[in-house]
């Protein structure tokens, strides 16, 4: 019995430990149609979405329209336009926030916000939570670390 009840309590553990972050998961849009400006266009739209409701009271998400809205900027950033982190934060995430410290940004930048997730809703998205939160995080991971493997990999090289 003690043997058993060491089972579970290790598997509680490590189920505990993966979704240890308390981000909920949501069915996320097909991006796959956006490259080159497009993308960059509509990854600013998405970030500063983010952003403004992140921070503007009026115009605040549910915690699952945020995973849409951050994890579709990845998709963006990442599988679409293969930009690394440092990038993505400069080129996306510091203008929003310039643009968020401009005076009048909540109101005039605000209602925007529903509008782009809707445009992700349209693509496919959700904004409610999958059931099989614990599937989800593993393909979370999994798409992870396929850009970190691609962000690893040399470009092509010039050869003689």
């Amino acid at each position: 019995m003690k043997r058993l009840l060491a089972i579970f309590a290790t598997s509680l553990a490590l189920t505990a430990t993966a979704s240890a972050d308390g981000k909920i998961y949501v069915q996320l849009p097909d991006l796959s149609g956006f490259s080159g400006e497009e993308a960059e266009t509509f990854l600013s739209e998405v970030v500063l979405a983010n952003v403004i409701s992140s921070n503007c009271a009026d115009f605040a998400v549910t915690d699952e329209e945020w995973s849409l809205l951050t994890d579709s900027a990845d998709i963006l950033a990442h599988g679409q336009l293969g930009i690394g982190v440092n990038d993505f934060d400069n080129l996306f995430y510091d203008p929003a926030f310039e643009t968020l410290d401009e005076p009048g940004a909540c109101d005039k930048h605000g209602p925007q916000v529903q509008p782009v997730i809707d445009k992700l809703v349209a693509l496919g998205g959700s904004r409610e939570a999958l059931p099989d939160q614990e599937a989800a995080y593993q393909a979370e991971q999994a798409r992870q670390l396929g850009w970190d493997a691609m962000a690893l990999s040399p470009g092509k090289t010039k050869t003689k």
